[in-house]
């Protein structure tokens, strides 16, 4: 599983470590995983997926898992205008290029057992456009859920499912409660361990798709394809570009 050095990813791990997997952990620094893989018996792999090597190198690793969880992912506060060259690559590769290479190597060979799975941690950014996410994050979000939705076409025949969770703000971990942005009164958070359930779920039903958020976030995605302006608009009067200004000023503190 990538991206365990964070409290989602922990979650996460301890979730399917619960359900009696035998997990792997990768994250760029390994020393922030030894307590953790201590806690649920894990084993760690050393990544750091912005660089082409080192994804590759855990892919050779990977090989022979039965369950990809391409869980790491960058927020992008800033707007587009003001990111350099740089920043927009790394999101991209953490966001969008290192979950394809994973899961295109790993699937090889899980193709070959005609077993496994495949989850991709995606965003309700993924379905919806507003002012609160910035354009590149949710590029690489909404580019994630169409992975996942055509490698599972691909992959529908061989034994092999995909699956993507789409969660909405979270609370205790993730870019928002690092930030300590507040967020709108009408904007409700889930939980790190609703996201581990939904993880769970998505590999043990082989669900396409599984939404962790409340009630209002899920409807804006259902209502994000036919009426994107909508919902931005409704979005925007909500405040949610002002949370994003919190979460780009945080980060320059």
């Amino acid at each position: 599983m990538t991206g365990a050095s964070g409290g989602l990813g922990q979650a996460i791990a301890r979730g399917l470590a619960e359900r009696g997997a035998r997990v792997a952990l990768s994250a760029r620094r390994i020393d922030v995983l030894e307590e953790l893989a201590t806690e649920i018996g894990a084993s760690v792999i050393a990544c750091d997926l912005t660089d082409a090597v080192s994804t590759r190198e855990l892919v050779e690793q990977a090989s022979g898992v039965d369950l990809l969880v391409a869980n790491a992912g960058l927020d992008s506060a800033e707007d587009l205008v003001e990111q350099s060259d740089e920043h927009i690559a790394r999101v991209v590769a953490v966001n969008l290029t290192a979950p394809a290479v994973l899961a295109a190597g790993i699937a090889r060979a899980m193709t070959s057992r005609r077993e496994g799975h495949i989850v991709f941690v995606s965003s309700m950014a993924g379905k919806f456009a507003t002012a609160g996410n910035g354009p590149l994050y949710t590029a690489t979000k909404w580019g994630l859920r169409g992975l996942g939705l055509g490698l599972r076409e691909e992959l529908r025949t061989t034994g092999v499912g995909v699956s993507t969770v789409f969660p909405g703000p979270i609370r205790d971990s993730g870019m928002f409660a690092d930030s300590g942005a507040p967020l709108p009164a009408s904007i409700k958070t889930n939980s790190p361990r609703e996201v581990a359930g939904a993880v769970v779920r998505a590999v043990e039903r082989n669900r396409a798709e599984i939404d962790v958020a409340a009630p209002l976030i899920r409807f804006g995605g259902l209502l994000g394809g036919p009426l994107p302006r909508l919902v931005a608009g409704i979005s925007r009067r909500q405040g949610v570009g002002e949370v994003r200004a919190q979460m780009a000023a945080a980060r320059r503190r």
